[in-house]
């Protein structure tokens, strides 16, 4: 592909392992910045050496990609929060007299009782010493019907840190990872009454968000549904956070739930808008520049208008790139201001590679720009309307190939409409999003007629009628897909490779393409022996009792009777885990054989006393009032188990018997599901039902 000759995307190739390099290796600064001052005069020498070759070596291009990828490693360092002085992680306070001065940055959806809010440190204060400045991100979480506070707001709390939580079940989407990989190391659970607002801040950020509250006000004000309210929010604000879980899931399952956040496509298509309104602008003198400078402060302008919140900032950066590069009509030129904003924004801020949306939209765009003219090509269809379709489709599934493999690591699931949805949805979303902006403009002017708002939400109806028939072929969605990071990569050398082959079909095309086809099949192979290994596990799920017993990619669960449809987000991540093909349903027993292993089960039937048992585990649910220092007289467990059905208090009770007898205890709300893992034979048998 003649587009990977370009100077910033090999800089961009470079860049990208020195980032993932420096988030996981650990390297004293010191060092780096001596590796860099050691390079630097010899990149000079280089640079001069290889002006002067009339055929130049491979030297300096080895040494640019070392320098480049040292200043990856470097500006993932710099930032890392073990790196950082003022990081709040290093200061040493006393948690009883200190005070928090934090700013808010970002609002969160709220849970079920909770607002959240991602949150930048300012300053410690305490009533004797003066403030000291600090830094970094936390979670902080107030309850839910407190006062709501706004982005930019500046507040005073007791500075009570804990840690996130981690997942306590197998294969768990891990939020205290996820955070992490946002430079958010710490939560703060605030009651609203501690909290003191000491001002508001004018930053444009909290301008926007201010701007963006407004907004919805003025649209609950107009004759919308409470569905489409959501979507009009999701589409034009960026604010997901008032959709259901049933639209959601609909638009997932459609292949459509990218429209439902505003990003690299929403920017794109109204890219594409402006950039024909402003066609005529060519044809005056300096119109092609006046041009460019009307599209970045529209485009930016629709940044405003959502919000700038970190997604849309990333998106609208990303393509204020690409703006440049259109205006200049050449294909390349795109491809090189893609990567450029690639490069320019990991360098000011390289968590964006843990981003799954920076991800998805850059795969996706580079795809488009790189394959779809090839694929409208294989056939050119006469009739204007037929070939509308076609560009339509080419470019839905360039976009696909694109994104598939990193889709199905992150999601687990392929709708196999996705085409379908798109032909319709894409056509559309250009009219419902420039539909969409004249609505908010007229409701903030305090002129939008009802015929006019009430022609916007049928169409946004339509739209989510449409997306609920696409969902509910359920025979034409592939769920619970288990596809590793390592066959994710591994799939993007096959892609790479066929579109190689098709544009230049030469041995070292064939040589690659092959190279990718045995490298998938050996990370396939190496993903299957993983599943090999058999487990039992008692899962926690608050209120409820669940085991699994995990052999040959089967898997048996016992649970209590209501268990089971409560936990079906559990069971469904574990599946999807472990590449399960085939399960089983049985109650609860009072004993479980787990190969060389007795599992002994107290429930609130308190029954225990089983002749001829000796117990290596005992697993106590559902809070039965016993005496755990007389059951471990008499049945002497190795260990004990408490899962998530118990009271907190009978909880505490037993761990402090154990303790003072010595038994080790496993409580699985605070230590996560308790596994125990055998060798591959015969997992399990049932020994006993009472």
């Amino acid at each position: 592909m003649r587009f990977l000759n370009f100077t910033f995307i090999k800089l961009s190739l470079s860049f990208l392992p020195g980032i993932i390099a420096g988030f996981y290796l650990d390297m004293p600064l010191q060092v780096l910045f001596w590796i860099i001052s050691l390079l630097m005069p010899v990149f000079i020498l280089a640079y001069y050496r290889a002006r002067k070759q009339i055929f130049p070596d491979a030297f300096f291009g080895i040494l640019v990609f070392l320098v480049i990828f040292i200043l990856g490693f470097l500006t993932a360092s710099l930032h890392v929060p073990g790196n950082r002085s003022l990081h709040y992680i290093k200061a040493k306070v006393n948690l009883q007299e200190t005070l928090l001065q934090a700013r808010i940055a970002e609002k969160l959806k709220p849970t079920r009782y909770n607002q959240r809010y991602i949150i930048r440190a300012e300053a410690f204060r305490t009533e004797h010493q003066e403030a000291r400045l600090t830094e970094g991100k936390l979670l902080l979480s107030t309850e839910k019907d407190a006062t709501e506070f706004q982005v930019g707001d500046v507040l005073l709390f007791p500075y009570r840190p804990s840690d996130i939580n981690s997942p306590l079940n197998p294969y768990q989407f891990d939020y205290k990872n996820y955070m992490e990989k946002q430079a958010v190391l710490k939560q703060l659970r605030i009651n609203s009454a501690e909290i003191l607002k000491i001002n508001e801040s004018l930053s444009p950020i909290s301008f926007a968000e201010n701007l963006r509250e407004r907004i919805i006000k003025k649209l609950q004000a107009a004759s919308f549904s409470e569905a489409e309210q959501s979507i009009i929010q999701a589409l034009l604000l960026g604010q997901r956070r008032d959709i259901s879980r049933k639209i959601y899931d609909q638009y997932a399952a459609a292949g459509a739930v990218h429209i439902l956040a505003v990003s690299g496509l929403h920017v794109g298509i109204i890219l594409l808008i402006l950039n024909v309104l402003l066609k005529p602008l060519e044809s005056i003198k300096h119109g092609r520049l006046l041009k460019t400078i009307l599209l970045l402060l529209l485009i930016w302008g629709f940044a405003l208008l959502a919000g700038l919140s970190p997604s849309v900032v990333r998106a609208v950066s990303m393509f204020s790139f690409v703006a440049v590069g259109m205006q200049l009509k050449r294909k390349t030129s795109v491809m090189n201001s893609l990567f450029i904003s690639l490069f320019v924004l990991l360098l000011i801020n390289p968590y964006f590679i843990f981003q799954v949306g920076f991800q998805l939209s850059y795969l996706a765009v580079f795809s488009i720009v790189a394959f779809q003219p090839f694929l409208y090509r294989l056939i050119r269809p006469k009739f204007k309307l037929i070939k509308y379709m076609w560009g339509l489709l080419t470019v839905s599934v360039a976009a696909q190939l694109g994104v598939l493999p990193l889709s199905l690591f992150y999601f687990h699931q392929f709708p196999a409409l996705f085409f379908l949805s798109n032909l319709v949805i894409l056509p559309a979303l250009g009219i419902i999003l420039g539909l969409g902006i004249l609505v908010i403009l007229l409701s903030l002017l305090n002129f939008l007629p009802d015929q006019l708002a009430e022609i916007y939400g049928q169409l946004i109806s339509y739209m989510n009628q449409f997306i609920g028939w696409v969902a509910v072929q359920e025979d034409f969605l592939f769920n619970e897909i288990s596809f590793s990071i390592l066959q994710s990569i591994t799939a993007y050398f096959i892609i790479l490779a066929l579109f190689y082959l098709l544009i230049q079909k030469t041995y070292r095309t064939f040589v690659f393409l092959f190279l990718g086809i045995i490298s998938f099949q050996l990370s396939s192979i190496y993903e299957k022996q993983k599943h090999f290994s058999e487990e039992a596990v008692i899962f926690h799920k608050s209120r409820n009792n669940l085991i699994g017993l995990y052999q040959n990619r089967n898997l048996q669960l016992y649970h209590n009777p209501d268990s089971l449809a409560a936990a079906q987000r559990i069971i469904s991540d574990y599946k999807t885990g472990k590449n399960i093909t085939e399960t089983e349903t049985d109650t609860i027993k009072n004993v479980l054989r787990i190969r060389d292993k007795n599992l002994l089960i107290i429930d609130s039937s308190g029954i225990y006393d089983i002749p001829n048992l000796e117990p290596d585990l005992l697993l106590i649910t559902q809070s039965p009032k016993i005496n755990l220092e007389r059951v471990l007289n008499l049945v002497n467990p190795s260990q004990v188990i408490a899962d998530g059905s118990n009271y907190n208090s009978f909880v505490a009770r037993w761990e402090e018997t154990c303790r003072k007898q010595k038994v080790p205890f496993h409580h699985t709300g605070r230590k996560g599901a308790f596994r125990i893992f055998t060798e591959p034979k015969a997992l399990y048998q049932l020994t006993l039902k009472l």
